[in-house]
């Protein structure tokens, strides 16, 4: 399978040439910075969306949105491709709807009431067909678009609205936690 690594940064002299392998490419995508972590979070789905408009649909067939902070350990193949993916938080796996920590707030359009709510969705591992992950960033960008000129931040941010989409939009995949675990819940050394 050809595989395209889209890489999101303020700082694109600072991404490193990486030796890739055959059907690999690289391509570093210059993005606006901002001074809060929290605002380059929810910036992100605008710009994925942006992107999708201005280059995916007529490069690629599927997206695969990932931090940049994740480390790969194991081989993730095409078995996660599906139209529309999310992955299960690690942090809440096993746990009850009433421990998810969605946006309860009413006046915030990630809002989810107490008796709702499947899962919650981790917001560093999502994707499926650029289409589908069109429609999630543009639809999640916009009520962070309301939010903000009603004066609410969803209390995950991006991840907040990712989850109100995914509940109202099931996806056609969940992902195992085991997909993101994070070494600190496992009691392993960082």
């Amino acid at each position: 399978h050809r595989v395209h690594y889209y890489v999101f940064t303020d700082q694109p002299a600072a991404v490193p040439r990486v030796a890739l392998g055959t059907g690999r490419q690289l391509s570093v995508l210059g993005v606006r910075a901002y001074k809060r972590w929290q605002d380059v979070s929810m910036r992100r789905m605008e710009m994925i969306s942006d992107f999708c408009e201005r280059r995916f649909l007529s490069e690629v067939d599927y997206l695969v949105c990932v931090d940049v902070d994740m480390e790969f350990r194991d081989h993730v193949g095409v078995e996660i491709l599906t139209p529309l993916f999310g992955t299960l938080h690690p942090a809440f796996y096993g746990s009850s709807r009433e421990a998810f920590t969605y946006e309860r707030r009413p006046q915030s359009q990630a809002y989810i009431p107490k008796d709702e709510g499947d899962f919650y969705y981790l917001g560093g591992f999502f994707g499926g067909s650029v289409q589908e992950v069109q429609r999630l960033t543009r639809a999640c960008h916009q009520a962070m678009m309301v939010d903000q000129a009603n004066g609410i931040e969803a209390v995950w941010h991006d991840e907040s609205h990712l989850n109100k989409y995914l509940l109202r939009h099931k996806p056609t995949k969940v992902l195992s936690p085991e997909y993101l675990w994070d070494q600190q819940l496992l009691g392993w050394p960082a």
